[in-house]
Formats: C-alpha cells, sequence, structure tokens
C-alpha cells in the first residue's frame, strides 16, 4: 500500500474509476455521468484516510450513491434512472429474429424493474449491473447483511411479479402468422 494520500488516490483512481463511471453512466446517462464520477473522486480525495481497501469498491458505490440522490434531489437531474436498453451493442452473429426477442426480453425487464419502488431497483441493480455481494451492497448503502439480504430477495419476488404482469404476445410459428393466427 503506498505511503503518501496521494498514490493512494492515484492507485484508488486508476483502479475504479471505470467501474464508477459506468455506475453513474447507467443511472443518469453519459453526459451527467463524468460531473457526477468527478464528484465521486473528490469525495473519495477528500475522505482517503478513511478508505477501507478490503471494501473500496462498495465505499465508491456508497458515495456515488450519494452523490447521485443529492442530485436528484436538488433537481438538477431529469433525465431517467436507467440508460437504454437499445444502446448495447447486438451480437453480431445473433439471428436477426434472435435480436428482435431478446430486445423485447431486456424491455420487459426494464420496464418492470421502472415500475418497481426506488429503494427496489437500487439494490437490484447493485447486485446485478455492479455484481455486489450482498456485504458489499450493505456497505455501500449503510444497511446490515441481513437486512440487504431480505431486501433483495423482496426486490426480486417484487421484480418476478412484476415480469408475471407483462402481457406477452403469444409465440406463434411463421406459418400460424401467415394464417393470421388461427
Amino acid at each position: 500500500m503506498p505511503d503518501s494520500p496521494q498514490a493512494r488516490f492515484t492507485m484508488l483512481y486508476e483502479m475504479h474509476y471505470d467501474e464508477v463511471l459506468a455506475y453513474c453512466t447507467r443511472r443518469i446517462g453519459r453526459t451527467e455521468a463524468d460531473d457526477a464520477t468527478a464528484d465521486v473522486f473528490a469525495v473519495a480525495w477528500r475522505r482517503i484516510d478513511a478508505v477501507e481497501w478490503i471494501t473500496v469498491r462498495a465505499w465508491l458505490y456508497g458515495i456515488a450513491r450519494g452523490v447521485l440522490a443529492n442530485r436528484w434531489r436538488t433537481g438538477r437531474r431529469q433525465k431517467r434512472l436507467f440508460g437504454r436498453v437499445s444502446g448495447l451493442a447486438p451480437i453480431a452473429d445473433e439471428l436477426l429474429e434472435v435480436q428482435v426477442v431478446r430486445r423485447t426480453q431486456d424491455e420487459e425487464v426494464s420496464g418492470a424493474v421502472r415500475r418497481l419502488k426506488r429503494t427496489d431497483q437500487e439494490i437490484l441493480l447493485l447486485a446485478a449491473w455492479e455484481e455486489l455481494t450482498a456485504p458489499e451492497i450493505a456497505h455501500a448503502i449503510g444497511i446490515s447483511v441481513s437486512a440487504t439480504e431480505q431486501r433483495l430477495h423482496r426486490a426480486k419476488q417484487r421484480l418476478a411479479k412484476a415480469l408475471q404482469s407483462t402481457t406477452t404476445v403469444p409465440d406463434m410459428s411463421p406459418r400460424d402468422a401467415q394464417e393470421g393466427g388461427q
């Protein structure tokens, strides 16, 4: 571990900048994510002596969460919470039909997540997108591991229920489609 605060901060920044930027981008869009990420690292610089290196990534996500909450609270953010699923590059080897089905499924999941409470959204995104463990999520949002596990379980149940309520188009073979689904 480097001795000077500057060296520790440089190491922290180089190791985690891309992850924090991705975290912010998924929540507020690329335009504002650069500023939010800079704010996260400004806070990290001021608190460099308080870093717990074992949980540094979760610590940074906790700071990022606070930075974003402040932006939302003060009204500076009016964009949607989620980035667009359509921004993901399609896999070139897949058939167009597979890409269409996958995009539809992604939109259904995104819509179901957006219908959940913000607290459910955040805990699900920390687990799924950021791939944090329950102890890391607990550290990031400031609750116990037990409470995190309970909230995550309940959020997953609510997501499953929201997905079940999504109306889906029945599967039709090409022949059925030509015959009008009869």
